[in-house]
C-alpha cells in the first residue's frame, strides 16, 4: 500500500490498545536465550496463544463463487478492532505448514497442516506499518515503513521530520506458538515491501532487497530512495546488517512530473521502487517503482544491473509484477488511485487499473494486452489490480490475484493477445464507503490451495477443483514467499531415465513387484501385478508415479501412506509380453531425485509331458506291434519246452538199467 496513505494512519492507537487487541497475552521471550542484548531490548509486548482458531461467524455477504473453485476455510481477523485500519491484514508467506499473515499491527501466524481447518498459533502485536513479510525456515522477516519511536515492539508513531526507527524486524519461529523478537535492522528509507533472495555464494544466508520510496520531507527519507541489501544469517539473525545499497536510476532518467502524456493516467513520480519480485532461478527480477518497470539482472545477487527500463501511459502507479515460469511473459499490476477507489467500473475503461501482460524475449519486454476482472464493482467498493502470484500449470501462465473489493481472480494470460479469466471468488460490498480500503489484500496458491488475504475479515482458503490444476496440487515446495518466485519443474510428467551400468541399477531402492515372474503373454490381453514400497521410502503424503518403462508410461499415481510407504498397489499391464524382464520404476513428486527399481519376469512356458496313448484296434502298425509280440512269446515258449525235453533225456540215459 503507498505511503501515500500514511497521513491517514497518524491517529494510529497507543501501544496498550496493540495489546487489548490480543485475547491472551503470555510473558515475552527471553531474547537474551539467543545472546542478543539489543533483541532483547525490543522483545514484543505479548504473544497471544488461543487454544484453536475461532468458528468462522455468519456473514450475511455470502461470496459469488466461480466454477471450479472451492471455500474451503474462513478464519476471522484476530487483531480487527471494528474497521479502524490499524488493525488491517497485508500479505502473506509460508513456510512449511504455516502461513505468516502480515498486519498493521503485527502478524499472525496460522497452522494449515490442515487447509480446511486453519488453526491460530500465535499473534505478534508489534506496530510500524503495512507489515509486508517473508519466512525462510524459522525465520521471519518484518517490513516497518511507519516512522516509529524506536525499533521496540511498543514503540509508537513520530512525525517524519522526527528522530524515528524504520526499516527490518526479524523473529525466529522456531516455536511457532511463540515467536521471539531476534534482531532488527534500520534502512534509510524504511521497507515497504522486501524481497528475500538466496544468497548462491552462502546457503547459510539470505539476501533481502529492501524497496521504499520517499515521500516529502524527512529526516532520513528524502530525494530518490536507492535498493538496499540487507544480508540475513539464518543461524544468527541477530547479525544481519545492510551490506548493499545501489540507486537503479543512476544513469537513466526516472520518471518525473514533465514525463506525463495528456490523456494518460496521472503518474506517480519515481522516488524509489514500491515492490521487487525476482526470479532467482532465471537470474532476473522485475521492479514496479511507481512511474514505471524496471527489468534487472541479478546473476551476481549482491551487484544487480538495469536490463531495461519501461513506461506505459495507461499505468498510473507500478505496483508489482509477476513472471511466467518460463520467463517469457510478465504482468505488472497497476494500483491506480493508491487503492482508494473503484477503478473496476466502465469509466475507468479495461487498461487503467488493470493487469498488463508483456512479452519477455531476447532479454526485452514487448507491450501486449491489458486485462480488467469483467465483473463491474458499485462505487461503494474500491477495486484495482493488486498483489498475486503465479499457479504452476505446465504450459500455461494462469496468476491468482486480489482485487481488493473485486475479491480473487484466477487469470490465464497463455494468449498473449487475450488474457481471460477462468474463475473467481468475490464477496459483496461491506455496504458503506469506509475511509480507508478493504477486501483481499493478496492471495497465492501454495501445496493446492489459494490463501487469500482479507484486510478486514480475515483469512480465506480457496481450492481449485478444475483438473486443469492437477499438477499445480502435485506441489508441495516447503516454503514460498511470494516476491521470490520458485521455478517449477514437472519431473514427474516426464519418464524417469534409469542408470545402464549394473551397479548403479543395484543401488536403486527396491520396489517389490508380485508376482515377480508370469509366464509369457501370447495375446493383447492385460497382465495384473501389485507393487508397493516399504515405510521410509517416500516422504509422507507425497504423490508418487509408478512406471512401466517398456512403454514410458505412468500406469498408477498414488498418495503415500503416513509411514512413507507405497501401499499395495495393482497395476494392469498391456500384453503380448514375449519372455525377459521388464522395468518398472515407482517415483514421488517430492523426492523426484530418488527412484525404486522393480523388474517383472515374463519366462517361456515349460512344455507339458504327453503320456502314451493306448494301442487302437485299427492301427496297423500297432497290429505288427501286437502280432511281433505274440510270435515272440510262442517262440519262448518253444526254446523252454527243448531246453525241458533234453535235460529229461538227459537224466534217463544216465539212470541203470534194470533186469528182466
Amino acid at each position: 500500500m503507498p505511503a501515500a496513505v500514511r497521513a491517514r494512519l497518524r491517529a494510529a492507537v497507543a501501544a496498550s490498545l496493540l495489546a487489548s487487541a490480543i485475547a491472551v497475552p503470555v510473558a515475552s521471550a527471553d531474547a537474551n536465550a539467543a545472546g542478543s542484548e539489543a533483541a532483547a531490548a525490543v522483545a514484543p509486548p505479548s504473544v497471544a496463544v488461543p487454544a484453536a482458531a475461532p468458528a468462522a461467524a455468519a456473514d450475511p455477504r455470502e461470496p459469488a463463487i466461480g466454477p471450479g473453485l472451492e471455500w474451503v476455510a474462513h478464519r476471522d481477523n484476530p487483531f480487527r478492532q471494528g474497521d479502524d485500519p490499524d488493525f488491517i491484514n497485508s500479505d502473506l508467506a509460508f513456510t512449511g505448514d504455516h502461513v505468516i499473515q502480515g498486519n498493521f499491527a503485527g502478524f499472525s501466524v496460522w497452522d494449515i497442516a490442515d487447509p480446511a481447518n486453519p488453526e491460530l498459533r500465535a499473534t505478534v502485536p508489534c506496530a510500524g506499518g503495512q507489515g509486508d513479510v517473508s519466512a525462510v525456515g524459522d525465520v521471519v522477516i518484518v517490513s516497518i515503513d511507519e516512522t516509529m519511536s524506536s525499533e521496540a515492539c511498543d514503540a509508537v508513531r513520530v512525525p517524519e521530520t522526527a528522530e524515528n526507527w524504520e526499516g527490518l524486524r526479524i523473529f525466529d519461529l522456531s516455536d511457532p506458538a511463540a515467536p521471539r523478537y531476534a534482531a532488527s535492522v534500520r534502512t534509510r528509507c524504511g521497507s515497504h515491501t522486501h524481497t528475500v533472495v538466496p544468497d548462491p555464494a552462502d546457503p547459510a544466508r539470505v539476501l533481502v532487497y529492501v524497496s521504499a520510496y520517499s515521500r516529502g520531507a524527512s529526516l532520513h527519507c528524502t530525494g530518490r530512495n536507492p535498493l538496499q541489501i540487507v544480508s540475513v544469517p539464518l543461524d544468527a539473525p541477530d547479525e544481519a546488517a545492510v551490506v548493499g545499497e545501489l540507486d537503479l536510476f543512476a544513469g537513466l532518467d526516472a520518471f518525473g512530473p514533465e514525463d506525463r502524456v495528456a490523456g494518460g493516467a496521472e503518474t506517480r513520480s519515481t522516488t524509489g521502487c514500491h515492490d521487487l519480485t525476482a526470479y532467482p532461478a532465471k537470474g532476473l527480477a522485475l521492479a514496479a517503482c511507481r512511474g514505471e518497470g524496471l527489468l534487472l539482472s541479478i546473476a551476481d545477487p549482491m551487484h544487480p544491473v538495469v536490463l531495461q527500463q519501461v513506461r506505459d501511459a495507461n499505468v498510473a502507479f507500478w505496483h508489482s509484477g509477476i513472471f511466467d515460469n518460463d520467463a517469457t511473459a510478465v504482468v505488472f499490476q497497476d494500483e491506480l488511485g493508491d487503492g482508494f477507489i473503484n477503478t473496476c467500473s466502465p469509466a475507468f475503461g479495461a487498461e487503467r487499473g488493470a493487469d498488463a501482460r508483456w512479452t519477455l524475449t531476447g532479454g526485452r519486454l514487448e507491450p501486449g494486452a491489458y486485462f480488467k476482472i469483467p465483473r463491474a464493482q458499485s462505487d461503494l467498493e474500491k477495486c484495482v489490480a493488486h498483489s498475486g502470484g503465479l499457479i504452476p500449470v505446465p504450459g500455461r501462465f494462469i496468476v491468482a490475484q486480489a482485487w481488493l473489493e473485486g475479491g480473487v481472480s484466477v487469470i490465464d494470460f497463455t494468449d498473449p493477445a487475450a488474457p481471460v479469466e477462468l474463475t473467481y471468488f468475490d464477496r459483496p460490498t461491506y455496504g458503506y464507503s469506509m475511509d480507508y480500503t478493504a477486501g483481499i489484500w493478496s492471495v497465492y496458491h501454495y501445496d493446492g490451495y489459494l490463501y487469500a488475504s482479507d484486510m478486514y475479515d480475515g483469512l480465506e482458503v480457496l481450492r481449485l477443483t478444475d483438473p486443469l490444476f492437477a499438477d499445480a496440487a502435485r506441489y508441495d515446495p516447503g516454503e514460498l514467499n511470494p516476491q521470490s518466485q520458485p521455478q517449477y519443474a514437472w519431473a514427474w510428467r516426464e519418464a524417469p531415465v534409469l542408470p545402464a551400468e549394473v551397479d548403479a541399477r543395484a543401488a536403486l531402492a527396491p520396489l517389490d513387484v508380485a508376482p515377480a515372474t508370469i509366464p509369457r503373454v501370447e495375446t493383447d490381453a492385460s497382465v495384473a501385478v501389485s507393487v508397493s514400497l516399504p515405510p521410509g521410502s517416500l516422504d509422507p503424503g507425497e504423490t508418487a508415479d509408478v512406471w512401466w518403462m517398456p512403454a514410458a508410461t505412468a500406469v498408477a499415481t498414488v498418495v503415500a501412506s503416513p509411514d512413507g510407504s507405497l501401499p499395495p498397489t495393482e497395476l494392469v499391464l498391456p500384453g503380448p509380453l514375449d519372455a525377459g524382464s521388464y522395468d518398472l520404476v515407482a517415483r514421488g513428486d517430492r523426492t523426484s531425485d530418488r527412484l525404486a527399481l522393480g523388474v517383472l519376469t515374463v519366462a517361456e512356458p515349460t512344455p507339458p509331458q504327453r503320456p502314451t496313448p493306448p494301442p487302437t484296434a485299427g492301427d496297423p502298425v500297432d497290429g505288427w506291434l501286437v502280432a511281433g509280440l505274440v510270435a515272440g512269446a510262442v517262440l519262448l515258449g518253444l526254446a523252454v519246452a527243448v531246453v525241458l525235453l533234453r535235460r529229461r533225456a538227459v537224466r534217463r540215459a544216465a539212470a541203470p538199467s534194470e533186469g528182466p
